[in-house]
């Protein structure tokens, strides 16, 4: 729905919002934005070369499970989900070429691709969305910084809207748990790291980065690890006072480890059930 969805906004400029609330209130996406689980499925799906419609799916879902940890209203929370789903649209605008650029991008591609998030805002500010502040603030702000070094308009804290802060944190997550054409996809606690440094210099927002982090790790344990020993673990504690901190894992043959103090050990992989299963 979303493809076909993107393909017609693709041709006349505008998104159809009555299908957008149709798919951020379907009872499918909702249920996802409740189950942690999605969590490791967005480390594990195939994306096929259709990066921008799984990227704005997991966007959603990241963003409804925020909105559930932060206790939001259903209502506040669907918006929330809307957001997420529309808040890459501007890159309909842009080339495959550029956005699937194996190299560097010039000065000129770059500029082009930090415009994503003005082009998706001025597709909606007319439309069915004028009076969605929150909806239309989170597609704009995505890539602002609360230090004020992010785009499009370099805009500090203070004026960067909740959904906008929120989607950031969702945006980067989904990202780096990506096989994209200029890098490899990472390992959860790998972009822990990526984040607390972020939240640490003052580019993300402090509260709902650290809830952010502390949340995931919750959603994580009981899974299973590939470990670059070839062996594969069970997560059994996760220390979440320390925003970068690695797992205390156990093995099938009842070994523990604990990562942060283990070396030459590192995560190669989430496990989903399937592969758990071809594992063992």
């Amino acid at each position: 729905e979303l493809r076909v969805l993107f393909a017609r906004a693709l041709k006349s400029g505008e998104v159809d919002m009555e299908v957008v609330g149709n798919l951020a209130a379907s009872g499918l996406l909702m249920q996802l934005c409740d189950g942690a689980k999605a969590v490791t499925q967005i480390h594990n799906m195939v994306r096929d070369g259709e990066y921008l419609l799984h990227h704005s799916i997991h966007v959603s879902i990241l963003a409804g499970l925020m909105g559930k940890w932060l206790r939001m209203p259903r209502a506040q929370r669907q918006k929330l989900i809307i957001s997420g789903l529309i808040h890459d649209v501007g890159k309909l605008r842009i080339s495959n070429d550029i956005l699937n650029k194996a190299g560097r991008l010039t000065s000129t591609e770059l500029k082009l691709v930090r415009r994503h998030a003005e082009l998706g805002y001025e597709m909606l500010r007319y439309g069915q969305l004028r009076e969605e502040t929150d909806i239309l603030m989170g597609v704009l702000q995505h890539h602002e910084r609360n230090d004020g070094s992010g785009y499009p308009h370099g805009t500090k804290a203070a004026e960067i809207n909740d959904f906008g802060r929120i989607l950031a944190i969702a945006d980067i997550y989904d990202a780096m748990a990506a096989n994209r054409v200029y890098a490899k996809k990472k390992n959860p606690f790998e972009v822990f790291g990526v984040l607390s440094d972020d939240i640490m210099n003052g580019r993300l927002d402090t509260e709902y980065g650290v809830l952010y982090i502390r949340k995931i790790c919750h959603a994580l344990n009981g899974s299973w690890l590939k470990l670059s020993n070839g062996k594969w673990a069970k997560i059994v504690y996760i220390d979440d006072s320390r925003m970068s901190a690695l797992p205390v894992v156990q093995t099938p043959d009842g070994e523990f480890l604990d990562l942060n103090n283990t070396s030459g050990v590192k995560i190669t992989a989430l496990l989903n059930s399937q592969e758990l299963h071809d594992e063992s």
